[in-house]
């Protein structure tokens, strides 16, 4: 059962649920708020007795931990209970599955645990039955500096998608930026045909064409370029023709103000201008004949054979760029920003800063407990010993501890988001590069990245023999450096939520779209039938959904 009727059946319980306790009397007779002890609202001070903390956890998280640990008693749990006096429980334990119909019923019943990570439909079922507190001030006194200036480096979008009339409603974990994709390619090739590394669109279909004729492994199976089925991936995806897409000024998939309002991307004018060329490199075999019928497996086994020498990316590389190089000890690879337009610029569309929501129940009588939580699990997974940590020794304690254990870090916290600057991909970048050259990891800005400086300096002591090494160079390095170059240009988008009509009808306009982008690309339908498909999308609850885009984005 996909995602989208899952939370359909979700958001139904809820209101079944609900109708019938309140035709039982089964609503709670005092909605009083619980009384907040404040004493002790402020980041790092512990509490005189012990603060039980409850959550909801996956079953499939279960494999975050060593022998003998559990989401009870782990090094980040062990350190929030030792310096803090917060002892964490499981009220309830699912499968993953299962975990929004789990939410719903725990709405219904008006029993949810004190802490929950949530996705923004369910943030805004908890909204509207008002169980959750208000975290503006926990927020406020809480946050460690050590977390703020992390929050902090995405100005005022990242908080303002949780705000409900200027209350922090939520907590949001951060999505990193420079995850656009990039062109992964062949270095080796490049060098056999005397090319440069392409930067226009243009050099790169030129380059496609080349690669194809160099037939590079004698077998005439060369694949210029090839994507999925979807065609275009959006933000931290692998394969997606996006970048071909933004090079004609069109976005597909994303929200865009245009003249004042709110239009979705994939039906303006500049995207059947992208998909025309799309068509024309599908005819001339540009692009793969057979991109729509391949999976995952194809894909990475025409990187890894020497069947395909480029593709488009997020700045980790597919598995078979290393693949490749166990195959061919030649092969090399870059990455570059590339298309850029007629100004040097890669346009990208700016994602959705907020990868969770963590919320806190009314009924927890210290929603300052769930900050200071956050505040412990990244002081021991960023070995956060600054001169504002009182527990530093012990912090660095606990992060030896789980670097040597190496726990699924995210789920074994207490408040299991993630938290990181926004330009933490390049940070993350200079600081091992810096730390290879200073033979100390220990100038590294941004802690918790030591392994990753291990694994870059054993791949340059000995290049290629280790595939983790030589994989975590490629994305630390090569294509991190390439995300975070100069000529990016992030073009504002407008919307990143859910509307009423969106929960019962987006899966059919996107299956709508996808057909109709896929016809025209592959010939099966004429390039004007795009307008077809505009008209029909709008008839068919777009117009409608458009509305409601508006209506939210203006509130």
């Amino acid at each position: 059962m996909g995602k989208i009727y899952q939370r359909i059946i979700a958001t139904l319980l809820v209101a079944l649920m609900m109708t019938a306790l309140a035709a039982c009397g089964g609503q709670p007779e005092d909605t009083d708020d619980p009384i907040v002890e404040t004493d002790k609202w402020d980041p790092y001070s512990p509490y005189n007795e012990n603060i039980v903390m409850t959550k909801g956890v996956t079953v499939a998280a279960q494999g975050s931990f060593k022998e003998g640990e559990n989401f009870e008693n782990n090094v980040f749990t062990r350190y929030l209970k030792n310096t803090m006096n917060i002892e964490t429980k499981v009220l309830w334990e699912v499968d993953a599955a299962l975990y929004d119909q789990k939410i719903a019923l725990s709405i219904a019943i008006q029993e949810i645990p004190d802490i929950m990570v949530v996705d923004r439909i369910i943030y805004k079922q908890l909204l509207d039955n008002d169980l959750i507190w208000d975290m503006t001030e926990a927020y406020e006194k809480c946050i460690s500096p050590f977390l703020k200036e992390q929050y902090d480096s995405y100005g005022e979008r990242l908080f303002k998608e949780v705000e409900v009339d200027g209350k922090l409603m939520g907590i949001p974990g951060t999505s990193l930026g420079n995850c656009h994709n990039v062109l992964w390619i062949r270095k080796d090739w490049l060098d056999k045909l005397g090319m440069d590394a392409p930067t226009t669109l243009d050099e790169v279909i030129d380059t496609a064409r080349a690669f194809k004729k160099l037939n590079y492994n004698g077998q005439n199976n060369t694949v210029g370029l090839t994507t999925t089925s979807d065609i275009y991936g959006g933000y931290n995806s692998w394969w997606g023709l996006d970048t071909i897409f933004s090079y004609y000024g069109a976005y597909p998939g994303v929200w865009l103000e245009r003249d004042g309002k709110a239009v979705y991307g994939s039906i303006l004018p500049e995207v059947k201008t992208a998909l025309a060329k799309l068509r024309d490199l599908y005819a001339e075999g540009i692009l793969d004949r057979e991109f729509a019928i391949r999976n995952e497996a194809d894909r990475q086994q025409l990187l890894g054979s020497g069947r395909l020498g480029m593709y488009f990316s997020v700045w980790w590389p597919s598995n078979g760029v290393p693949d490749s190089t166990i195959n061919d000890k030649n092969a090399e690879w870059i990455a570059v920003s590339a298309p850029a337009d007629a100004n040097g610029k890669l346009k990208v569309p700016q994602n959705d800063p907020v990868q969770h929501i963590m919320v806190v129940s009314k009924k927890f009588k210290h929603p300052e407990a769930a900050i200071k939580a956050l505040n412990a699990g990244y002081d021991v997974l960023r070995c956060n010993t600054s001169e504002t940590n009182p527990y530093a020794e012990q912090a660095a304690e606990a992060y030896r501890y789980f670097m040597d254990t190496t726990p699924n870090a995210w789920k074994a916290m207490p408040i299991p988001i993630e938290i990181n600057y926004e330009d933490c991909v390049r940070i993350t970048m200079e600081d091992i590069e810096n730390a290879i050259k200073a033979e100390d990891p220990s100038v590294m800005r941004i802690k918790g990245f030591e392994a990753s400086y291990e694994m870059v300096l054993l791949n340059r002591q000995k290049p290629k023999e280790s595939y983790a090494a030589y994989l975590e160079e490629m994305a630390r390095i090569v294509g991190a450096r390439a995300a975070s170059a100069g000529n990016v240009e992030l073009i504002p988008t407008c919307f990143y939520g859910n509307t009423r009509t969106m929960s019962t009808m987006w899966s059919s306009l996107k299956k709508m779209e996808n057909e109709a982008m896929l016809k025209i690309i592959t010939g099966e339908a004429d390039i004007d039938s795009f307008d077809d498909f505009v008209s029909k999308w709008l008839r068919a609850g777009g117009q409608r959904i458009t509305d409601e885009v508006e209506a939210e984005r203006i509130k």
